[in-house]
């Protein structure tokens, strides 16, 4: 890749790349993010990546011992989780050797950096979120190794969760391809566990991905799937969650009733709840103002960019201030809906106020989303509006203008 594509890759400016390549230190944040895209490429980039190491540091492959590598991604996984406070670290060392056999309290002390990883993403965006990830990725590996009959469906159901969560992350950096297999992976342990509320959330994950790739059919039959396996469910949010996914999938299948009528479902399963910690649903992030911000985008789908402009106006009433990214994409599809309504002044108002809002999330994802808002409105770049907008995303190292 190119410098710029790679900073792009990564959610960072092209002169950070410059930097790192000048010989300039790399905070520890994006040593994580490079770990995980080292993560995701297929074991012959991998190992052509470790080749050329190797030359760099003039080492040949039996100078580099496999005790060494051991101990690395021990002391990675140790250190990972030690992050969040995970307090026996003897035991964390153990398990992540492959030679220590978990409990169903080691599982649970994981899934607590799942759900620490979960609350960063939300807040910082992907790359915060990296690091525990892989942590908690090469522990859950070492447990699937050596566990109990009785103890391996609560580890398959732990490694789907991250597994589907690293899918999340490479969704948000952009790369599908990876983001799809992650998500299949985790569906088949989820299957595996014969966990179905598992089972329908990452179904929800592939219909949304189904929608970036502009495959709405597709995207129509993993909501119909998922739909199909909540129905076993008593967690509402759930229900709502995948109702909502339904409902874009409809509208990007220009189905309007069937979009309209699982909106309203949406509604009714979420009515008198708000968001809660990642441990009472895997939908803990469900809310009204999130449903309003789906109802938004489905009307904009549907053709009504009024109506979708009064319901992503009042997501942002409705949505939690911890919720930054989605607040900032939501701003960014009010911007959609105000450009076809011609409401040039505001449409430029929104996507700097969604810029300004990089300053608390660093996702690749809504870098992307901001710089489309900003050349949607190239026509209209000798105004007023929008060279104000220029200089506030001039302020932004993360916006490139």
């Amino acid at each position: 890749m190119s410098q710029p594509q790679f900073a792009a890759k990564l959610g960072v400016h092209g002169r950070t790349v410059r930097h790192w390549e000048a010989g300039r230190p790399i905070r520890v944040d994006w040593q994580a993010a490079l770990d995980t895209l080292l993560s995701w490429q297929t074991p012959a980039v991998a190992a052509a990546f470790r080749g050329q190491l190797r030359l760099t540091s003039q080492l040949s492959p039996q100078e580099e011992p496999v005790d060494r590598r051991q101990l690395f991604k021990v002391g990675a996984v140790v250190g990972g989780l030690a992050a969040i406070g995970l307090e026996d670290q003897e035991r964390v060392r153990w398990l992540a050797t492959g030679t220590g056999q978990a409990d169903l309290t080691d599982v649970e002390n994981v899934r607590t950096a799942l759900y620490a990883a979960q609350q960063l993403d939300d807040k910082l965006g992907s790359p915060a979120a990296q690091g525990l990830v892989i942590s908690a990725q090469q522990l859950t590996d070492a447990m699937l190794s050596d566990c109990s009959a009785e103890l391996r469906p609560h580890v398959l159901a732990l490694n789907a969760e991250l597994t589907g969560f690293a899918g999340c992350l490479a969704w948000d950096e952009g790369d599908y391809g990876t983001s799809a297999r992650l998500y299949n992976d985790a569906r088949e342990d989820a299957h595996e566990a014969e966990d179905a509320d598992l089972g329908a959330y990452m179904l929800c994950h592939l219909s949304q991905l189904a929608i970036w790739q502009e495959r709405p059919r597709v995207s129509l039959d993993h909501a119909v799937a998922a739909r199909s396996w909540v129905a076993q469910t008593d967690d509402q949010r759930l229900r709502a969650y995948v109702a909502m996914r339904a409902a874009e999938a409809a509208a990007g299948a220009k189905q309007q009733q069937a979009c309209l009528a699982a909106l309203d479902e949406a509604d009714c399963a979420i009515e008198g709840l708000q968001p809660c910690h990642p441990s009472e649903s895997r939908a803990y992030f469900v809310s009204a103002g999130m449903i309003e911000s789906y109802r938004g985008n489905c009307l904009y789908l549907l053709g009504d960019p009024a109506a979708a402009a009064d319901a992503s106006r009042r997501s942002l009433v409705l949505m939690d201030p911890l919720y930054t990214r989605d607040r900032a994409i939501s701003l960014l599809e009010l911007e959609r809906s105000l450009v076809q309504l011609d409401e040039i002044e505001e449409a430029a108002s929104v996507v700097g106020d969604a810029a300004d809002l990089t300053r608390k999330n660093r996702s690749p994802r809504l870098s992307k989303a901001i710089q489309d808002g900003h050349k949607a409105l190239s026509p209209w770049s000798t105004t007023r509006a929008v060279q104000q907008l220029d200089r506030r995303l001039c302020a932004r190292d993360i916006v490139v203008v």
